[in-house]
């Protein structure tokens, strides 16, 4: 056998290794989740002695939460892939809490060490967009310590001692909403009214009843300058993340995006300022409304107003508008504005 032969063969069994390792590695880890979750009498790591490394933010260490109520929000990857955080991360973004809570995101990537540099990499450019500070736990501390099946979203919550006052596993529904609430000590929000507005033909009186949402932009948007729609910039991860954080460029891609989800009966949605290439079914454009700007006490800058169907100011944002708050968007309208969060813990 000719050297070139034995060198092909062995370069072929290293592929066939490295695909068998792969395929193990992102294999189906969900397990059942329980009717009770295990007891932590046995636990092997004490809450309080919990660390994680935070690279480019400060290291986690759950003693120095002493004095606090703390929640985490744990996601692995397969629970990402299901989406079984959505409506627990919305209610932790939208409800109001005292000061005396905290809150972090924790990424379970145990097993996943050798892929740790890449994770590194897109965790740092995702922190930005997500409302709570983001830890990667590579050797699975968190869902070992608390004893949460994996594949699943988890929620822990200790009290200022480290005290574990709560867990849960899983998607939560309206009734493990409403007791996370009250553990936290956490309120709903109430919306000041909106104050008088004409957004060109759009004014409160024709919002009442209805959610109304005002995309002001600072910036001339070509649609070839947008990711992720048709006809639009289609580049590279990186790129497109450049392109994504201009404000403007940003909220014409969410509207552009939902064109077809707007009911026309329940919502109205508006961009004001200068498009180029765009034709929309359903999100009605205005070249300016300075009036409304000073209405909203907006500025110059890029921002979005909602206003809900109690004719409520229920969301203003300046600027580069996360993809976490996105999901308080969603909520209002009633559709899925198709975010990437997801996170937003």
């Amino acid at each position: 056998m000719s050297w070139i032969a034995r060198v092909l063969i062995g370069v072929v069994v290293v592929l066939l290794l490295v695909i068998g390792a792969l395929a193990w590695l992102f294999r189906s880890q969900a397990e059942e989740i329980p009717d009770e979750l295990p007891t932590l009498d046995d636990a092997k790591v004490a809450p309080a002695d919990i660390t994680l490394a935070g690279g480019d933010i400060p290291d986690l260490k759950v003693a120095d939460l002493k004095g606090k109520r703390a929640y985490f929000v744990l996601e692995d990857r397969e629970s990402m892939q299901a989406g079984e955080s959505k409506d627990l991360n919305r209610a932790l973004a939208r409800w109001e809490m005292g000061d005396d809570v905290v809150g972090y995101a924790i990424g379970d990537a145990k097993g996943f060490g050798v892929f740790r540099s890449k994770i590194d990499e897109f965790m740092g450019m995702m922190r930005p967009e997500m409302r709570l500070p983001l830890y990667i736990d590579y050797d699975g501390v968190f869902y070992d310590t608390f004893k949460l099946p994996r594949g699943h979203t988890g929620l822990v919550v200790l009290g200022p001692e480290s005290d574990v006052l709560h867990r849960h596993s899983g998607p939560a529904e309206a009734d493990d909403l409403e007791t996370i609430r009250g553990i936290l000590g956490a309120r709903e929000p109430e919306p000041p009214p909106a104050p008088d507005f004409a957004v060109g033909d759009y004014t409160k009186a024709s919002c009442e009843g209805r959610v109304c949402l005002f995309a002001f932009l600072d910036e001339a948007v070509e649609r070839a300058d947008v990711p992720g729609i048709e006809g639009g910039f289609d580049g590279g991860r990186e790129e497109s993340f450049k392109r994504l954080a201009k404000p403007s460029v940003r909220l014409v891609g969410v509207l552009a995006g939902a064109d077809d989800k707007i009911d026309e009966d329940k919502h109205t949605a508006v961009i004001v300022g200068d498009l180029k290439g765009f034709e929309f079914r359903r999100v009605a454009t205005l070249d300016a409304a300075p009036e409304a700007r000073a209405a909203f006490g907006v500025g110059d800058g890029a921002a979005l107003v909602v206003i809900d169907e109690k004719s409520r100011l229920a969301f203003k944002a300046e600027g580069k508008v996360a993809f976490w708050q996105l999901g308080l968007v969603a909520d209002l309208l009633g559709v899925d504005l198709g975010e990437r969060d997801h996170n937003e813990p």
